[in-house]
């Protein structure tokens, strides 16, 4: 069974571009959204929504039960460091850009905006991560309020929680990744998130994740590897730029070949199987570096391969429709031709003609047939749909010569 996704740390997507990459290849993709809350989704958002396509999963009360263990022992026994680094009469001191900090949306900001409205509440500050209060258990709620680092005010949907986006952010992957080990979901993002979802947040891993000041370069999270092989894999057939390529399209392109899709994710799977020795290089560029060449080996030469399979189709079918010319019609059909008045040689060109209109028909089905037979021939695909056309291309689609 192939699992959907999980969207995480937000409830709206905030790419358009990556949630259409989303599309192409997870079977469905999740995102927790508190209930009530009102949706502001993009045109994009909302037809795979309608699509059920992207599903709303209301935040359980068994995983903020559960992810609220490690983070009460953590508060219990290094509350003066918390406050120290996280606490809201700190906030001045904290110095991250507004564009950066800003995690959540509970009413009247967003993200880079660095004044808020008149009207606005004065806990409201672009300043602070949101978490919403039905993703937090009642009894770390009152303890981080207790020990100051977090603060309860009204928003849009209903109550929110500020506090130091990184403490909003560790709490929500480690939420994430609870959701999702529960409900055989795979936690993915669009964010480049101080630290990658892991399994289990114990209280050494939530400390490293506070405290530890790790260069850039350590710190960033990298995508698993079945995540990066498929976008890499991507990259090498469709654009970068999927802006222009209208919602409508990415639908059609999983209903039409969803066979093909099936295989490819099975295939990556694979992969990500094999390169599971690579989760621990530490080198980003390495990590990198591992992951092109495989794609390299394991996508493109299998793509060359499938593109002379489907020149071979192409010609095979060709050389057919040439020999119809030099094929004399048989004896029974010639008798029936004159039983019917109409002559032998009159009957060839119609025979012909009937290929003619008929042999791209052929090509077709017997293009499919091998793009489904290979494990990138959804690539393949993605390629002919999405990719720049040129006059040669349309003719060929047109006639396989």
């Amino acid at each position: 069974m192939d699992r959907f996704a999980l969207y995480y740390p937000h409830i709206h997507v905030r790419d358009d571009d990556w949630l259409k990459y989303a599309a192409l290849y997870w079977p469905k993709m999740a995102r927790i959204r508190p209930p009530g809350y009102p949706l502001q989704d993009s045109p994009a958002a909302l037809e795979l929504h309608a699509a059920r396509w992207l599903l709303d999963v209301e935040p359980p009360a068994w995983a903020a039960g559960e992810v609220a263990e490690p983070f009460l022992e953590l508060l219990h026994e290094h509350g003066a460091a918390l406050r120290d680094r996280f606490g809201l009469d700190r906030i001045e001191t904290w110095g991250l850009p507004v564009a950066d900090a800003a995690f959540g949306n509970p009413g009247v900001f967003s993200a880079g905006e660095e004044e808020l409205d008149e009207d606005a509440p004065a806990w409201l500050n672009p300043r602070f991560g949101y978490v919403h209060v039905s993703r937090i258990s009642e009894h770390l709620l009152d303890s981080a309020v207790d020990q100051r680092v977090a603060l309860v005010g009204p928003g849009r949907g209903g109550i929110w929680v500020a506090m130091h986006p990184q403490l909003a952010t560790v709490y929500m992957l480690a939420l994430a990744e609870q959701i999702a080990a529960e409900n055989c979901l795979h936690p993915i993002t669009d964010r480049t998130l101080p630290h990658a979802a892991m399994s289990g947040w114990t209280l050494e891993r939530l400390t490293a994740a506070l405290f530890e000041d790790l260069p850039v370069e350590a710190s960033a999270a990298r995508s698993t590897p079945e995540e990066a092989f498929a976008f890499l894999a991507f990259a090498t057939v469709i654009p970068a730029d999927l802006r222009n390529v209208p919602i409508e399209k990415i639908l059609d392109i999983r209903a039409e070949f969803g066979a093909e899709l099936d295989g490819f994710r099975e295939f990556t799977a694979d992969q990500a199987r094999r390169l599971g020795a690579i989760e621990d290089v530490r080198d980003m560029g390495l990590y990198q570096e591992y992951l092109h060449t495989e794609v390299e080996r394991e996508v493109r030469t299998r793509l060359n391969d499938l593109d002379d399979r489907m020149r071979g189709a192409g010609l095979e079918t060709a050389r057919a429709l040439a020999n119809v010319r030099s094929v004399a019609l048989p004896p029974l059909a010639a008798v029936a031709a004159n039983a019917v008045g109409v002559t032998p040689a009159l009957t060839v060109p119609a025979v012909v003609a009937g290929c003619i209109v008929g042999a791209p028909l052929q090509w077709r089905r017997k293009r499919r047939e091998i793009a489904q037979e290979s494990p990138v021939g959804y690539l393949f695909q993605l390629k002919r749909a999405l990719g720049p056309d040129t006059l040669i291309d349309k003719l060929r689609r047109a006639w396989p010569l």
